[in-house]
């Protein structure tokens, strides 16, 4: 009941066309269960009353109907008699031909519109899912449910609906004729029917886990395949590409395991359908020869019963089939409404023209999970609006959740965040995204041009400024001197054509381009050399005056500018102060800042060594020239 529910959720306003089209094959049943009467027509009161005069009318509605119609039958008239007959069973053919063809048309049209609704409705309720939720499950996996799971219930919603409501009443009408001949005979040639039920629920039960398992593998391989896709530079960087086929080879070998369970399982309900459905038409033909010697029917209503308990055998054949489609299909529904159940993020909250930019962190601890550690620890610091601040800490020390529950990634497990005195919790999402300008630690691109990916906040920006905010992000020259055409060069899937600097460049230009209340740098030029690091800096200097800005960077000699450094550890705040100030104290930040320095120098040391080498070889080699 809950996958018909599901089901027809989907469908929508479309269920209603549904019916109409079930309604429109229902009627085309209706005409083709004339024609079995026809037939008996044909023989009983044809074409025997012709040979011995006598002819059996009883008290059959249909019979009565068709004989008012035809002439009168004789020895003389008999070939007019069925050429009538013969009309009656074209029209009843074209009404029938013509009401199917309708409710499938109809069937067909609503199922693509219904399933291109389903694909917006999942499209849309995954972007607003909390971050959270992306954590922990494969992009494969979700890829897997929104294009073969949809896949699978537009196939069995075009398909098998409609055909189910066919078979329902195919089998209602056709034994509600043979009813009408013979109470006895109707209920042998059914005798099976139960046995057919219980088998196929039986197999039901068993298709379902088999199949769920074999998604599940199915999973892992698209997740194995995307991954792989996304990052082949780094499988051919290491030389793994037999590794990366060996793990796709084992993961298809195990998914196809699961399918030929699968398999082995409609292997044996299959022929055991047919065995009992067989097995019935050979009793219902039996005991219609004994029925028919006994005189309980004539000839002509035994091939209407046989025709009729065909009809009835039909079904039951494709029951089997739709049962293992069933199963298919409740397995895919669970699958989607597993993502259609998750919980949206709550958008609502406070709005305003701008924010000035002071920020609080009061006692504030979070854990990403209940089974994990605190990866913040009772963190305060207070920002003022319009300050530059730093923060730096060794890797895992909180960096970057801070920013994380800055855009309400997340919320703190313990403790506030506020905003312009205002709890942080108490704003709108959207509102606080659109004010905050992020450049994440990872650029990600867009495989479209330039232009749109700077000006991904608002496509209908203008070029000056898009090239302005370029200029700024010192990555313009690079665009009209080396792209191929210009702003309007395509780059490749995350901008897999572009190196790690230009990606994060073009990053920064697009936050300056929307030009955001609150800017956080997360560690965005650690791609880049230091004079174009320094380039970068001075050119959005003037752009950030005023405006609070938070950068993350390991690279303490170029945080020197920031107002104040906040240095964290572990999950801890530990020392927080100008860079003077931490100089002075002597603490983590001192012993950070000299390693970095000394490093430099070392760096600088073996650059000028190796210049000079070389400068002495070309003395010494010049000097062997001129002897």
């Amino acid at each position: 009941m809950i996958t018909i529910k599901r089901l027809f959720e989907i469908l929508g306003r479309f269920r209603y066309s549904y019916l109409g089209a079930g309604a429109l094959l229902c009627l085309s049943i209706a005409f083709r269960i004339l024609e079995p009467k026809i037939l008996q027509l044909s023989i009983d009161n044809v074409l025997i009353k012709t040979i011995n005069g006598k002819t059996n009318i009883g008290n059959d509605f249909f019979i009565s109907t068709m004989l008012n119609i035809i002439p009168d039958v004789s020895t003389n008239s008999v070939g007019v008699v069925l050429i009538f007959v013969g009309i009656i069973f074209v029209c009843v053919s074209l009404l029938r031909g013509g009401t199917m063809f309708f409710s499938s048309a109809m069937s067909s049209s609503v199922t693509e519109h219904a399933i291109k609704n389903l694909k917006d409705r999942l499209f849309t309720h995954i972007q607003k899912l909390p971050v959270s939720y992306f954590n922990r499950i494969l992009t494969g996996e979700l890829i897997q449910r929104c294009t073969g799971d949809v896949e699978t219930v537009r196939k069995f919603a075009s398909m098998q609906v409609v055909e189910s409501m066919r078979m329902i009443f195919i089998f209602v009408l056709s034994f509600s004729m043979m009813l009408s001949i013979h109470v006895q005979y109707a209920f042998i040639a059914v005798s099976v029917v139960p046995f057919i039920l219980i088998s196929c629920y039986f197999f039901l039960k068993k298709e379902m886990a088999v199949w769920e398992e074999h998604e599940k593998q199915q999973d892992k391989l698209t997740s194995i395949t995307q991954e792989n896709i996304t990052g082949i530079r780094v499988v051919k960087a290491f030389a793994l590409e037999e590794s990366e086929i060996n793990k796709f080879t084992e993961q298809n070998s195990l998914k196809k395991d699961w399918g030929l369970k699968l398999v082995r399982i409609n292997r044996v309900l299959w022929p055991w359908s047919d065995v009992l459905i067989f097995s019935q038409i050979a009793i219902s033909i039996f005991a219609g020869g004994m029925f028919v010697m006994g005189g309980e029917i004539t000839l002509g209503q035994y091939l209407a019963f046989f025709t009729y308990s065909s009809l009835v055998t039909w079904p039951m054949r494709r029951l089997a089939q739709i049962t293992t489609e069933m199963g298919i299909t409740k397995v895919a529904l669970d699958r989607i409404y597993s993502i259609l159940d998750e919980k949206e993020e709550i958008y609502d909250g406070i709005k305003k023209e701008t924010i000035e930019g002071e920020i609080e962190f009061r006692n504030v601890s979070f854990k990403y999970n209940d089974a994990d550690g605190y990866v913040l620890k009772n963190v305060s610091f207070k920002i003022k609006a319009g300050e530059n601040i730093a923060l730096i800490g060794s890797s895992g020390s909180g960096k970057t959740t801070i920013v994380s529950l800055l855009m309400r990634f997340y919320e703190p497990s313990e403790g506030e965040i506020f905003l312009d005195g205002i709890g942080l919790n108490k704003y709108s999402k959207e509102f606080l995204r659109e004010k905050f300008g992020v450049v994440l630690q990872k650029p990600f691109l867009f495989s479209t041009t330039i232009k749109e990916n700077i000006a991904y906040s608002n496509p209908e920006t203008h070029i000056d400024e898009i090239v302005d905010s370029a200029v700024h992000a010192s990555i313009h020259e690079i665009i009209e001197e080396k792209l191929p055409e210009s702003y309007d060069t395509i780059i490749g899937e995350r901008g897999v054509t572009l190196s790690g600097g230009q990606k994060q460049r073009l990053t920064i230009a697009r936050t300056i381009l929307k030009n955001p209340d609150v800017m956080i740098f997360d560690d965005s030029t650690s791609s880049v050399d230091t004079e174009t690091e320094y380039h970068i800096q001075n050119s959005i200097n003037s752009l950030i005056k005023n405006k609070t800005t938070i950068i993350i960077a390991y690279r303490v000699t170029s945080l020197q500018f920031c107002d104040r450094i906040i240095v964290l550890e572990k999950g801890k705040l530990i020392e927080e102060g100008s860079h003077d100030e931490l100089y002075e104290r002597k603490g983590y930040y001192r012993k950070i800042f000299d390693l970095q320095l000394s490093i430099e120098d070392e760096i600088k040391n073996e650059l000028s060594e190796t210049s000079k080498e070389k400068s002495e070889k070309r003395k010494f080699s010049n000097s062997k020239i001129e002897i």
